[in-house]
């Protein structure tokens, strides 16, 4: 079976698994339950581990220097969205490079 893409919070280093975000502290806990009490159903903790290592240690920092009025929006954007600024700005970054892909395409 192939291994599931969990989302992942790359701000607070989170990935939602289970049906809650969870650290890697929360997972190793979870893991170590299990364990314990012999319930050796874990492999998509395990997984989850995994993926959530591999995703912080791959993830490249960037900076950008914005105009006071850009970055005030983009303060705002993120607070009523009740996310970090990152994750905007990912959101953005993304959006942005798939429009270049599909209008090479025309």
């Amino acid at each position: 079976m192939p291994n599931k893409a969990y989302e992942i919070d790359l701000e607070q280093e989170r990935i939602f698994v289970d049906q809650r975000w969870m650290g890697r502290v929360d997972l190793t806990s979870l893991l170590t339950q299990r364990l314990a009490s012999m319930d050796y159903n874990v492999a998509h903790l395990s997984a989850a581990v995994e993926q959530l290592d591999h995703a912080i240690k791959s993830a490249e920092s960037f900076s950008v220097r914005l105009p006071a009025d850009v970055a005030a929006q983009l303060k705002d954007t993120a607070g009523r969205l009740g996310i970090p600024v990152g994750s905007v700005l990912r959101e953005a970054v993304v959006s942005y490079l798939v429009g270049a892909a599909l209008s090479k395409l025309a």
